[in-house]
């Protein structure tokens, strides 16, 4: 029996190449109270896409209420008061334009702009509930 790192890591995080994948993981990760989502490097559409989608799924399907992102506090705040329908931004692009830095490209990007988009709709949707809510941390 093997005892390394990489075989508890192997047992662990089971692969995510196959349809349903995403779900079985945000299906397993809903036991905790806090999950984090990280990535071994920023700017892959395809990586944004697989952070979404049990981003989603946490928040959808499991009550999760906060997204927490490695970004600055005001601008992800913009965000946040559009996707709980606290704005007057018409839509989730106007809501992400404070994004500058740390590059722009970072969360000013087609797959966060349809996850901010998503994000207020199912708020909106759910208008009698607490909304889920979107929040940067300045690291």
């Amino acid at each position: 029996m093997e005892h390394s790192f990489a075989a508890l890591a192997r047992d662990a995080a089971p692969p995510i190449d196959k349809p349903g994948a995403l779900d079985e993981l945000a299906a397993r990760a809903a036991r905790a109270s806090i999950v984090l989502i990280g990535e071994a490097s920023h700017g892959t559409d395809d990586f944004y896409a697989a952070r979404a989608a049990p981003t989603s799924t946490l928040i959808a399907d499991h009550g999760f209420r906060a997204v927490a992102l490695e970004a600055d506090s005001p601008d992800a705040f913009r965000v946040h008061r559009f996707v709980t329908g606290r704005t007057d931004d018409k839509d989730a692009l106007a809501a992400l334009s404070d994004f500058r830095r740390f590059p722009a490209w970072t969360w000013r990007n087609e797959t966060m702009r349809e996850f901010v988009e998503w994000l207020a709709d199912f708020n909106a949707a759910r208008a009698t509930h607490e909304p889920a809510g979107l929040f940067g941390l300045d690291l």
